[in-house]
């Protein structure tokens, strides 16, 4: 399995310093914010100069959709959204990309008084239409259910299953987050029952922790990792897992971020 975490190409201050300390960190991929490919085309292609000459490349994106770019409720341009999703999709190709994190809560959350079956109808909607659109780009989106704090229409590993059984496109599939299904209190054997859905994982601990850092008396955040990892085994994924969540110093942990989650998958 490979592994990397979720920042914004920015994050240290350069992109040329946060490529190289993750990759003497130890990471094998960049996975970076959509957004900071869709600012402005003249900033892409700078970061395409960059990704050309560097030891990683952004092999995984997340926070695909703006607030702006609704995919439920009244106020729904599908059309539009479909071309700036497909914008993203193929920028994120020429960088280097295989999978984007189909999350967004601000873009998918069902607006208070809204009928929520027509807000699960356009959800599908959406990506029965965007997957042949992936499909010719060459990218897969993976949908990812949040807790119920951040979204209310997929809060489960076994809910964005239903999903993507019902969109029923080979390029739009499922990721699975640790932190989320923690919060939720969800079985992991509902990783297990995903199974060939999974197309990406993500994780953190508790409040968002970074693996290797938890205080004492979090350590059940530590044994429910490795049975995370446990049930990504059992389901036969093996692709890219990201830590996504919070860091005091990236700079200083990345190291430390990336050999804990390498343990705790070789402790399961």
């Amino acid at each position: 399995m490979k592994f990397g975490i979720c920042s914004a190409p920015g994050a240290l201050g350069s992109v040329e310093k946060l490529i190289e300390i993750l990759a003497s960190a130890g990471a094998d991929y960049l996975d970076w914010a959509v957004g900071s490919i869709m600012s402005s085309e003249a900033h892409f292609h700078e970061l395409r100069a960059i990704i050309e000459k560097s030891p990683l490349r952004p092999e995984a994106w997340m926070s695909f959709l703006p607030p702006h770019q609704r995919i439920t409720g009244p106020n729904v341009d599908l059309n539009g959204v479909l071309s700036y999703a497909t914008t993203a999709m193929e920028r994120a190709k020429v960088l280097g990309g295989e999978v984007i994190v189909l999350g967004s809560a601000s873009a998918r959350r069902v607006p208070h008084g809204f009928d929520p079956q027509i807000a699960r109808s356009q959800f599908i909607e959406f990506g029965r239409e965007l997957g042949p659109r992936a499909a010719a780009i060459g990218i897969v989106v993976a949908i990812e259910p949040l807790n119920r704090s951040e979204d209310n229409l997929i809060n489960s590993v076994a809910q964005g299953a239903e999903f993507v059984d019902a969109i029923a496109h080979p390029s739009i599939q499922l990721l699975a987050d640790f932190y989320h299904m923690n919060e939720e209190n969800e079985p992991l054997q509902n990783v297990e029952n995903a199974g060939a859905r999974l197309k990406h994982a993500h994780l953190a601990g508790t409040h968002r922790t970074a693996p290797g850092t938890a205080k004492p008396g979090t350590a059940r955040d530590e044994a429910n990792l490795t049975g995370f990892f446990r049930a990504l085994r059992a389901a036969n994924y093996d692709a890219r897992c990201s830590f996504e969540g919070k860091t005091n110093d990236l700079a200083q942990e990345a190291k430390l971020i990336l050999q804990t989650m390498r343990a705790r998958q070789t402790a399961a």
